[in-house]
């Protein structure tokens, strides 16, 4: 009888409902992407078990209209709040929200993205001010890093988004981006609607 409940319990352990409660919690107390590779050297399975597994929850958590979705992000996966939720969590946390980036670093971040690699100076002609300290706060807060230096005079450094910023925005790869043109669009539109206002 003993022998039957230990046999019981072991089965329980390697079956899939388990695993789908590891990885669960795994990526719960993640406070960054979890690759595949980590969860299967963890668990003793395949990375191949893994993302059939994640799959599985990502089907559940969409179905079942769960507070909290997985996002693949930075070539690995992430638990994120249900985009439906927006709004209402937007809500609930606005008046402990601080301001963290300043609108320059914001810019600078924006620039790196759509023209990395790139150098200070190439920044500082886009934004048209010195980005010196800007990049050096980006760099300290982990949302750039170094990409190398220019085969130029001067050798100037140049820099590139991290992953911890791919994470943040809660996409895999900056291909995910909306294309710049959606931006000029935007501000054509806006610059119209000004025009249009000024006329009446």
């Amino acid at each position: 009888m003993e022998e039957s409940k230990k046999d019981k319990v072991l089965e329980w352990y390697k079956s899939e409902e388990w695993l789908k409660t590891c990885i669960e919690g795994i990526l719960f107390v993640s406070e960054k992407t979890v690759k595949a590779r980590d969860i299967s050297s963890v668990l003793g399975i395949t990375e191949k078990k893994v993302c059939k597994i994640i799959e599985v929850l990502e089907k559940e958590y969409i179905e079942e209209n769960r507070g909290f979705i997985i996002k693949r992000t930075a070539g690995g996966f992430r638990l994120y709040s249900n985009p439906s939720l927006n709004e209402i969590l937007a809500k609930f946390v606005k008046s402990n929200i601080h301001t963290y980036i300043s609108q320059a670093a914001l810019e600078t971040l924006a620039i790196i993205s759509y023209k990395q690699p790139v150098t200070r100076t190439q920044i500082a002609e886009i934004r048209g001010v010195r980005a010196d300290s800007v990049v050096l706060t980006l760099m300290d807060k982990g949302l750039i890093k170094e990409a190398g230096r220019l085969k130029e005079p001067g050798n100037p450094m140049t820099y590139r988004v991290t992953e911890k910023f791919l994470e943040i925005l809660g996409i895999n790869s900056l291909d995910e981006l909306p294309p710049l043109e959606d931006f000029e669009e935007s501000n054509e539109d806006s610059e119209g609607n000004e025009s249009n206002k000024s006329d009446e």
